[in-house]
């Protein structure tokens, strides 16, 4: 197109990758052209896919990055003005689908307290035609009948759908009244009931709050002039200390928590933490220019035995960017990274370092492990990404000599053939085990076999089964009372026991007799800060048990062979 003046108008394919390209620049002739793209597109119909996926992302990255005031109003005001955009564009907007964007549909795997707390406010229905397991869903909801009901119910003469709508009020979605039932009623396994079910759920997002584009927290913005870069190696950066920790109030934690639920969501992405938060427990952390790292704890119910467990997000300007877990072991902590699409190419490797640092400071570890599944293991994303690439740069290595081979090969051939990519295939080898960053003050006899978790259990399983109780739970029971008089422990409170009952069986696996009176009541102390209200002092103090951890690897080593 022309305009009389004789200039040519740019199309809309060449504008938006106007805006790709100016919206990480920070000069001032990439802001002007930032602020023409988004003038010019604000009126313009998207007619693909594409196109409004790209342009959803460019106005979240402003959002989360701006260079200038006029850039994040503007884009702001798009983002409010976005679920408009997929009228009359019904195809387009079901291939969008799991997007997570205002106006379109999601259907994420929520867990219960998530479901509980947002299907009374959202517009999410179960999604009948894509339930596969309709025995357990009967289970389900037979949980929620009375004896007299029940009978009804299992005769045959109704279907489930049907059970729900005679027993719903008018007009209430077949979701909504699961909710309200197991509100009213609460039986005691509907949680496990609920996650056997997997029942399939249909979020119409509208304009939802926790949609991609409306959920961040509002705030006086950061303007960037740069994207910062590691100036040393990551093992050196991350054991910089970070001082602006911060532990939150619970009534402050409660925004952070939602803000979380709501970025993975509606992104069909699921962490533990924040599927079963403590509000007791959550920090933010300052990584600076903006950006805030939000480390949320897990409820002590639903607490692991040996590590401690945390969900964490990312925010740049109050943009959620990105999320991940944490879980610290002793003197190591297993994680790892997902930036959100929309941010990638901007300072996610810095980002990375800065989050790291954190962990570092809150709980003294001296290795970060990631896991295969990062980067490879039954995740196909990760090995259409090349994620291992991401954390080899950094100085992570293979913790298995065979893939350390392999990785220096493939890292020597991609430095003579920089054009090329690293097959599938090799990805899939790379991922047969974990990688490893070590910080300056590791030592070998810091590492705790990860694999040695799920053998632990097993291990307590024969020593009871050897004993003379008669039956499981006496023979745990009196392991426990073992324990706590071996420790010196004494007579304890009954919330106090309970928390005891959950290691005490582990620790029954040492020879505690041979252990100095000191020893014995640190690790007694020690053992009973897995109940406090922020898990964090028994990460912490996990690092000073190494006879515990050293006794336990080499104990359950060999029994397990």
């Amino acid at each position: 197109m022309i305009l009389s003046s004789g200039v040519p108008v740019p199309s809309v394919r060449a504008v938006l990758r106007q805006l790709r390209v100016s919206r990480a620049r920070f000069d001032a002739r990439a802001a002007a052209v930032c602020r023409d793209a988004l003038d010019r597109i604000s009126g313009t119909p998207l007619r693909t896919v594409r196109q409004l996926l790209d342009y959803h992302d460019d106005l979240l990255f402003l959002c989360a990055f701006p260079h200038s005031l006029e850039s994040r109003r503007a884009a702001i005001q798009q983002l409010n003005t976005f679920a408009l955009r997929w009228r009359g564009l019904r195809e387009i907007q079901r291939r969008a689908a799991g997007s997570g964007i205002a106006g379109t549909v999601s259907r994420p795997p929520i867990s219960w307290p998530v479901a509980e707390a947002w299907i009374p406010q959202e517009d999410i229905d179960i999604e009948w035609d894509d339930l596969t397991d309709a025995s357990a869903f009967d289970a389900l909801v037979g949980e929620l009948l009375g004896v007299v009901e029940r009978e009804s119910y299992e005769s045959g003469d109704y279907t489930t759908r049907e059970w729900i709508a005679l027993a719903s009020r008018p007009g209430e979605r077949a979701a909504a009244w699961l909710v309200r039932e197991a509100s009213t009623r609460t039986p005691p396994r509907f949680l496990e009931a609920w996650d056997a079910a997997q029942v399939p759920l249909r979020w119409a997002l509208g304009d939802s709050p926790r949609s991609t584009t409306h959920a961040r927290h509002r705030l006086t913005p950061v303007l960037r002039q740069s994207f910062r870069r590691l100036e040393q190696p990551l093992a050196a950066h991350v054991a910089i200390p970070l001082e602006d920790v911060r532990l939150l109030t619970p009534a402050r934690a409660a925004p952070i928590i939602e803000l979380a639920r709501s970025a993975l969501a509606v992104r069909g992405r699921e962490v533990h933490a924040m599927n079963h938060p403590n509000g007791a427990e959550v920090y933010l952390v300052d990584l600076g220019e903006g950006v805030r790292l939000a480390l949320i704890g897990v409820a002590p119910a639903q607490r692991l035995s040996l590590e401690a467990n945390y969900g964490y997000l990312l925010m740049s300007n109050g943009v959620p960017i990105g999320y991940g877990g944490v879980s610290p072991l002793y003197r190591q902590a297993n994680t790892g990274i997902n930036v959100f699409d929309a941010f990638r190419g901007s300072e996610a490797t810095f980002l990375w370092g800065q989050t790291l640092r954190a962990f570092r400071s809150l709980f003294g570890v001296r290795r970060f492990v990631i896991n295969g599944y990062q980067f490879g293991a039954g995740n196909s994303e990760a090995i259409a990404s090349g994620a291992y690439w991401f954390y080899y740069r950094l100085g992570f290595r293979p913790g298995l000599a065979e893939d350390a081979d392999l990785a220096e090969q493939e890292a020597a051939r991609l430095r003579r053939h920089p054009a090329t990519r690293t097959s599938a295939a090799v990805l899939r080898r790379l991922a047969r085990g974990d990688l490893h960053l070590d910080l300056a003050d590791f030592d070998a006899s810091d590492y705790f076999e990860e694999s040695l978790l799920s053998r632990i259990g097993a291990v307590v399983a024969r020593r009871i089964a050897a004993s003379a109780a008669p039956s499981h739970r006496d023979g745990e029971a009196a392991l426990v009372d073992d324990t706590v008089r071996a420790l010196g422990i004494g007579r304890v409170p009954a919330v106090a026991r309970r928390t005891l009952a959950r290691l005490a069986p582990v620790a029954a696996l040492l020879d505690l007799e041979r252990w100095s009176e000191a020893e014995r009541r640190s690790l007694g102390a020690w053992l009973q800060l897995k109940g406090d209200a922020q898990e964090r002092d028994f990460a912490l103090g996990a690092t000073k048990q190494s006879r515990f951890f050293r006794e336990l690897q080499s104990g359950v080593s060999s029994e397990g062979q």
